[in-house]
């Protein structure tokens, strides 16, 4: 089942709106809102769209993270990240 919060928290991360999400996947944006809450799940054309953005694998979408439910040695609030322009 695909994990919507796993895509808001990425998409976030990034820097992202779900309208700019939307003009780089060519996907739409309400699509997206559906996709991080739960109504509704992308198509795998979809996915791939999005791990494209992202450079994750398509796993990462379906798989809960692991820091979220506690089951990680890493202290979730030492984790930092720093974004490089290319």
């Amino acid at each position: 089942m695909f994990i919507g919060e796993n895509l808001k928290n990425l998409r976030i991360l990034y820097g992202h709106s779900q309208k700019s999400l939307a003009e780089l996947t060519g996907l739409i944006e309400r699509d997206i809102w559906q996709y991080e809450n739960g109504y509704k799940s992308p198509d795998m054309n979809a996915v791939n769209a999005l791990k494209s953005v992202f450079h994750v694998k398509s796993k990462y979408f379906f798989s809960k993270d692991m820091l979220s439910e506690g089951k990680s040695m890493i202290n979730a609030s030492h984790i930092s990240f720093r974004f490089y322009d290319k």
